[in-house]
């Protein structure tokens, strides 16, 4: 399977995972010019195997759909680092693979 990357590029702005329990992850979020602008808590997805529009996809890991944000995707502001945290922490607390990968990239 493809593993989520710990750096994304998306729209002008960078994803920089900062840590990562299981399916729980908490990234940081940078402008284009570096200034960080916040951060995203998400439950990492699995997508299958399949073949989109003629070009065939491994499985892989994904962040959620924008239509799942609020229920799989969480975005905090510049300010809000420790509301970030506690969401990553009580996610983790709530699914039990957490304990199974730990990757603390950046404290």
């Amino acid at each position: 399977m493809q593993i989520l990357e710990v750096e994304l590029r998306v729209q002008n702005r960078t994803l920089k995972q900062v840590k990562r329990e299981g399916m729980v992850a908490l990234y940081e979020l940078h402008g284009a010019n570096g200034l960080l602008y916040g951060y995203e808590v998400i439950l990492v997805r699995v997508l299958p195997a399949q073949e989109i529009m003629g070009r065939q996809y491994p499985e892989r890991e994904a962040f959620p759909a924008n239509e799942s944000w609020g229920k799989e995707g969480w975005s905090y502001g510049v300010s809000q680092k420790q509301d970030a945290k506690r969401c990553f922490e009580q996610l983790c607390r709530k699914h039990v693979d957490c304990a199974l990968m730990q990757t603390d990239l950046v404290t």
